[in-house]
């Protein structure tokens, strides 16, 4: 990571998704100038954002973004996640305006934490896998999984239910997840097709 010169420390490679940031400076300019577009034209936005730091990288792909967003009403989050992850393959964060504007300390350490697992990072990892004492998770590869079925509200005859199913990346901390998620028949609990989801 390259930090401002008026720091001690200029440059730093991070371990693990781990890093300290005693006697570092943030870099005072983004690699990609600051960039605003009408909500109506954001894939036309995101893909100039995209090719500038192609350019500017010298042909390295753009990594990560940060959209502030004006507020949380209609399309424009949605369509914006949607082209960074699927069009794009690009991974990105939404922070309102009104919060990033006042500072508030509490608010932008948790746009840190999402954004360091979003980068690869953990924010936390059970002492008791450190020191392999889970029984039977600690002595031998292990996965773990979660799965669930959320139905809509009663009264609703016809809304699909959504199944999820998730499962430990990293042994033997198993902090890190994938999850896959999809849609069956309304009211079924029984995840229909785990191998589709």
């Amino acid at each position: 990571m390259k930090y401002h010169d008026t720091g001690r420390e200029k440059e730093y490679l991070p371990q693990v998704g781990q890093w300290n940031m005693m006697n570092k400076e943030f870099s005072q300019e983004p690699v990609i100038p600051v960039y605003s577009a009408r909500p109506d034209q954001v894939k036309k936005a995101l893909k100039y954002v995209q090719n500038t730091a192609l350019d500017k990288l010298g042909g390295k792909e753009l990594e990560f973004l940060i959209a502030i967003l004006p507020d949380n009403n209609g399309s424009l989050y949605g369509d914006l996640k949607r082209i960074c992850e699927t069009d794009l393959g690009l991974i990105s964060q939404c922070c309102l305006a009104k919060y990033v504007i006042k500072i508030n300390r509490q608010y932008l350490s948790n746009v840190a934490l999402k954004i360091n697992v979003k980068m690869g990072g953990r924010n936390t990892v059970l002492l008791d896998a450190l020191s392999w004492k889970i029984p039977l998770v600690s002595d031998i590869p292990t996965i773990i999984f979660g799965a669930d079925v959320t139905h809509a509200e009663s009264g609703d005859d016809s809304c699909p239910s959504i199944a999820a199913v998730v499962a430990s990346q990293d042994w033997p901390e198993v902090t890190k997840y994938a999850g896959l998620v999809c849609a069956q028949p309304h009211r079924e609990e029984l995840i229909q097709d785990l191998f589709k989801c």
